[in-house]
């Protein structure tokens, strides 16, 4: 069928941005004992974020593939190189007074490289070969892992599986990528004393946030205490604005409101889903499949862990979570989102 140049999907942007700006009024509400400081920056991030947003529609997404591609790779290669060798802080670098977690745009660019690798091979007929750039992903997969950062490392080993899954790659690819980084997983979990203590803790039941994480959700009730009410913020449960802001949504506005928050997620992956089936070429659909199943690990692992149903892995949830890193590179993945979504094989369906 004919490709047709039309606008972007515009009900997957004004979703996107009703849940940025509805994150202003929880991150307010999460952090109101503290102060105005969190909301002001908060509301910068959100600007910041809305620019890259325009950024990612502006710039046509194929010019991020090729050469562009690996040399993004490059780079976040030295740069997470650099930042386990000069943080100072865990996953936290500075430039010039700036701070900001490199691993949180250098998972876009890893999607970048591995679309681009998947639509080379694919076009060449090349998938059933192992090829360098197999273990170059898992490289960067690595250097994620030595933040240390293990959850954003498991998130980002399934987001590329699916990729692989998607793209039809031979099954002896799979295993052995699958393999490998299972068994760095698995090191880095009885490596690093964090990460050995939480899961010690959580087959324990002993988990001080998770456990008043479920008061608050179970004290929610239907319509929640108010915005502003809850009470789990006055220290009860640490970083509640970022690891567990979903626990601190369920206590002040209720099961209802969380039902639309989840129903809104669910078109979000849906409508993700659907401007991967119709994209131009290959890179836009290996993409958008990508960071579709990415928000989408996020989302689970971040509800699940305020559940206590995993144990705590500090990940945000997506367009809500306070945090300017995975803000402003979310909503640029949502931008290159967009811009695939411009041409589509057939229209699409509310």
């Amino acid at each position: 069928m004919k490709l047709k140049q039309i606008k972007i999907d515009l009900i997957f942007l004004e979703i996107i941005l009703l849940f940025t700006f509805f994150s202003l009024l929880v991150i307010y509400s999460s952090t109101m004992i503290e102060g105005p400081i969190y909301f002001k920056k908060h509301l910068l991030r959100v600007l910041i974020g809305i620019g890259a947003l325009i950024l990612g529609i502006l710039i046509p997404y194929e010019f991020w593939s090729g050469k562009r591609a690996k040399i993004l790779y490059i780079f976040s290669t030295i740069i997470l190189f650099l930042t386990v060798l000069f943080s100072k802080t865990i996953r936290q670098f500075s430039l010039f007074s700036l701070k900001f977690q490199p691993q949180e745009f250098c998972k876009i660019f890893l999607l970048f490289f591995v679309a681009e690798f998947l639509s080379r091979i694919r076009e060449k007929k090349e998938l059933g070969k192992f090829h360098l750039e197999i273990f170059l992903i898992i490289l960067i997969i690595s250097l994620i892992l030595v933040q240390p950062a293990i959850g954003t490392t498991i998130i980002l080993f399934l987001t590329v599986l699916i990729m692989f899954l998607f793209s039809g790659i031979r099954f002896s690819v799979i295993l052995v990528y699958s393999l490998v980084v299972f068994l760095l997983v698995f090191l880095g979990i009885n490596t690093f004393p964090h990460a050995k203590r939480r899961f010690e803790k959580f087959r324990e039941r002993e988990i001080y946030q998770q456990y008043h994480s479920r008061i608050a959700i179970g004290s929610g009730g239907l319509l929640g205490k108010g915005l502003g009410c809850g009470k789990q913020k006055f220290k009860f449960i640490p970083k509640i604005h970022t690891d567990f802001i979903f626990a601190g949504m369920a206590e002040e506005l209720g099961f209802f409101t969380i039902l639309l928050l989840l129903l809104g997620y669910y078109f979000v992956l849906m409508r993700g889903i659907t401007i991967a089936q119709n994209a131009n070429s290959d890179f836009g659909r290996f993409f958008a499949i990508g960071f579709t199943f990415m928000l989408s690990f996020y989302i689970f692992i971040h509800i699940f862990s305020s559940l206590a149903l995993i144990p705590v892995t500090g990940q945000p949830l997506p367009f809500i979570s306070y945090g300017g890193s995975a803000l402003i590179s979310n909503l640029f993945a949502i931008g290159v989102m967009l811009n695939i979504s411009r041409e589509r094989k057939v229209p699409y369906e509310i």
